[in-house]
């Protein structure tokens, strides 16, 4: 019976961490512990034995954001450069922030209540380790650093959430554009087709994180 009590309250603890994520995504906006309780129908006092606190909440949300992230760039496709890795990363990671908008808000509330805590700081010698390597071999110009690569990352990951097929083909296109300019043998990628008429390009610079509504022709 222990074991099956344990069970349900792990279940129920997902269950809370995936409404939160949802909420997040939808509104840009804080939630309490006792909100989150009633939107998904669980007891206050349940939540709040989750987590004790807005802060813990909001730490846990953190926690979870990250494991999720460094799970997508776990397993890779196997490249024999580090310019093939540093792209299939860089692609993976803005693709994964996309499918994942509760992330920025998620972060912003962590650096509210905790400015230093940093667990990503330890990937930052390894990807400049792997930038190293692709300047190495002649394919990357150098100068560049993690931070280049993560903002384009983080500013293309986070311009919409869940984004439709023509969305997520604007968002491959602008990336390889961005990645050959940080070539140095004058390489030009092939562009992804452009599969994103005025209407859903307007649809992309200003909807919600929410998923698109279909496009409405006259």
């Amino acid at each position: 019976m222990p074991r099956k009590t344990r069970r349900d309250a792990v279940a129920n603890r997902e269950r809370l961490i995936e409404a939160a994520f949802d909420l997040l995504a939808q509104r840009d906006a804080d939630l309490s512990v006792r909100e989150l309780a009633l939107h998904t129908g669980h007891g206050v006092g349940t939540a709040y034995r989750h987590f004790p606190s807005h802060d813990d909440l909001i730490r846990a949300l953190y926690d979870t954001a990250w494991e999720r992230i460094t799970a997508s760039v776990a397993d890779l496709p196997p490249s024999t450069t580090a310019w093939g890795h540093l792209v299939a990363l860089l692609d993976k990671t803005t693709t994964t922030l996309a499918d994942f908008p509760a992330v920025r808000a998620v972060m912003r509330r962590m650096y509210d209540i905790d400015p230093d805590y940093a667990p990503a700081a330890g990937m930052a010698a390894t990807l400049q380790s792997l930038i190293d390597a692709a300047v190495a071999e002649g394919a990357m110009r150098p100068g560049i650093t993690g931070g280049d690569l993560a903002l384009t990352a983080f500013a293309l990951g986070g311009m919409v959430g869940n984004p439709s097929a023509p969305e997520r083909e604007m968002l491959r296109r602008h990336l390889v554009v961005f990645l050959d300019g940080l070539r140095a043998d004058g390489h030009a990628t092939d562009l992804p087709a452009t599969t994103m008429n005025p209407r859903q390009f307007h649809t992309f610079v200003h909807r919600s994180n929410a998923p698109a509504k279909p496009a409405h022709h006259p």
